[in-house]
């Protein structure tokens, strides 16, 4: 590991500057204290291999984390600079340059493909040949794993906008994915993007690998041979002599060692669980506190804990199923939707709308801001799935929705920043206040399921439903959500459910900054990072295209309207996300 965090990288000019100075004070100290004589000619020798050694070592973490910092990286994948091919042989051995050679080579050679078209030109490239599902998806992933692949992911890392002609090529192989082998690239790519912003594995893969993982460890050990047989030490310490044999001997082992262990001590946080948090778990534990949150209000820090301490985990297949789902959707939206630049803008600001395009009686509960509605969604896949008419038929569908419900308001209060800019951090406790003073002081309702049948029995005994004033409150217009939910068939209720869920998580993925998912990337790879390299992996519209790529030509606005009146352009257009 070279850093802990991703603005550790940005410090590379103060970690050169200590390596710098102290490797002159080390070699001024040696020099001073060096008596000159002729009979210690091996003495110097190993002296001078160990000093090789170690100024090699002490440059490379500056240099690896220059590499992974974000102008460098901004300056070698920006398709406007072009740097030269005349890279220093020490800058490319000592810090893995050979990484950052490579793509600006690759960028040399496909210079002239990189000329940027149209939207428009690229919708209609794309949807002319989509590919269906290879036979061999082995292979097909393996095709897949492109250079251009790895260049624009790089990109939407830094935020740059990538030009259309060079997500083509990456489009058209994803589409021969199936979701599986998508997960596998996608887990692949992300794992790749880590060792390169926090880790020095760039620089072990590189074309200096035979010198710094053969030469290094073999120049210690001779240096520790030209000691051992160097028998002038009388007028040494023997003390000094066997204290500096151990350190020799060490110095040598942990070089060995690290050629061999060195790539399998990286540790990444897993990307198969998903984190949960439930906005009715933490009000249960206000009305009933745990010992720990007793303890916790000691030091006044209880809603800390209750936000930080209580986070639990999917099944290990969820992230599969999210997966799939994502997969799914964008796929037929590519198939069955998406037919020029305006309907592909359309698509990508969705965020429940087509979901409920048959249930206009629904619609309301979108036109709010993205936390609020995020709230009160959740609250609502709660109330139905606590409900008392929900069965086991239904069961796969409600339990895949509350997975994605229960990460959005992980996200919503611990990650606001990630879910979409300009999200508040106090929505969470705001809505939770809501709750608490909705039940009043009924504190037997102290579980999931107790308080879901709490507050829809309250609002329907006080008619807040109809209470203009109480309406203003969230979870009123959650149990207005839900109610209108449970007028559905149920199979229906939890494919709509989970369709809205599934836009909601698409829309927060492509809205969040490239920088973000790699600051968190040093924490735990999130869903939403690997939701997020899957959509720009299948041509998606990315954070930097939003603000970089011109507006399309069409009116967006009244297409919408026609939409939401079920007088779509292209009436065989479907979107199937229901597995």
């Amino acid at each position: 590991m070279t850093a802990y965090s991703i603005e550790d990288n940005e410090l590379w000019t103060r970690h050169g500057i200590t390596a710098v100075s102290q490797v002159v004070v080390a070699i001024y100290v040696f020099c001073k204290s060096w008596s000159g004589s002729g009979g210690e000619k091996r003495l110097l020798q190993s002296g001078i291999l160990l000093f090789v050694v170690g100024i090699i070592r002490s440059i490379q973490k500056p240099l690896a984390l220059k590499t992974a910092s974000i102008n460098t990286m901004i300056a070698t994948y920006s398709t406007s600079t072009r740097k030269k091919q005349s890279i220093s042989l020490c800058w490319k051995a000592m810090c893995g340059c050979s990484w950052d050679w490579y793509f600006t080579r690759s960028k040399t050679r496909e210079e002239t493909q990189e000329k940027d078209i149209p939207l428009e030109e690229f919708v209609q490239e794309a949807i002319k040949n989509l590919p269906e599902l290879a036979t061999d998806q082995k292979q097909a992933e393996n095709l897949a794993w492109d250079q251009s692949l790895k260049v624009n992911a790089y990109r939407s890392l830094v935020d740059i906008s990538a030009p259309y002609s060079s997500r083509i090529k990456s489009l058209k192989l994803s589409m021969a994915l199936d979701y599986q082998h998508a997960n596998s690239l996608s887990a692949a790519m992300l794992n790749e993007m880590f060792f390169l912003l926090y880790t020095k594995l760039p620089t072990i893969f590189s074309s200096y690998i035979c010198f710094s993982l053969v030469c290094l460890p073999f120049l210690t050990l001779a240096s520790v041979i030209l000691f051992s047989t160097n028998h002038i030490y009388h007028d040494y310490n023997t003390t000094d002599v066997k204290v500096t044999y151990i350190l020799f001997w060490c110095t040598a082992l942990l070089d060995f060692i690290s050629v061999f262990l060195g790539p399998s001590i990286v540790l990444i946080g897993s990307t198969k669980k998903v984190p949960q948090y439930n906005l009715l778990s933490f009000c249960a534990r206000k009305k009933r506190p745990t010992v720990l949150m007793k303890l916790a209000t000691l030091v006044f820090c209880k809603d800390y804990v209750n936000v930080h301490c209580y986070i639990e985990h999917a099944a290990k297949p969820s992230l599969l199923q999210v997966t799939e789902l994502v997969h799914g959707y964008v796929r037929d939206g590519w198939k069955g939707y998406i037919h020029d630049d305006a309907s592909y803008r359309r698509f990508n600001s969705r965020r429940g709308q087509w979901a409920l395009r048959h249930q206009h009686h629904l619609g309301w509960s979108l036109k709010m801001p993205f936390d609020r509605s995020i709230l009160l969604w959740h609250i609502a896949t709660d109330l139905c799935f606590h409900h008392q008419g929900t069965t086991a038929h239904g069961q796969e569908c409600a339990t895949r929705s509350r997975v994605i419900s229960n990460y959005m308001a992980y996200l919503l209060s611990l990650h606001p920043e990630m879910l979409m800019p300009g999200s508040r951090i106090g929505t969470f406790t705001v809505a939770c206040e809501d709750v608490l003073l909705v039940l009043g002081g009924k504190y037997a309702l102290d579980t999931e399921r107790g308080l879901a049948h709490g507050i829809l029995f309250w609002v329907q005994q006080f008619s807040l439903l109809d209470d203009a004033r109480a309406m203003a409150s969230l979870v009123p217009k959650a149990c207005k959500l839900a109610k209108g939910l449970m007028d559905l068939r149920e199979v229906e209720r939890w494919e709509v459910v989970q369709a809205v869920w599934v836009e909601m998580l698409c829309y927060s993925a492509g809205r969040c900054r490239g920088y973000l998912h790699a600051k968190n990337m040093s924490e735990v790879m999130e869903l939403l990072t690997h939701v997020w390299f899957l959509l720009s992996f299948m041509g998606m519209e990315t954070f930097a295209d939003r603000f970089q790529k011109p507006e399309p030509s069409e009116n967006m606005e009244e297409e919408e309207e026609e939409e939401e009146d079920g007088e779509s352009r292209v009436p065989e257009n479907k979107i199937n996300i229901f597995v």
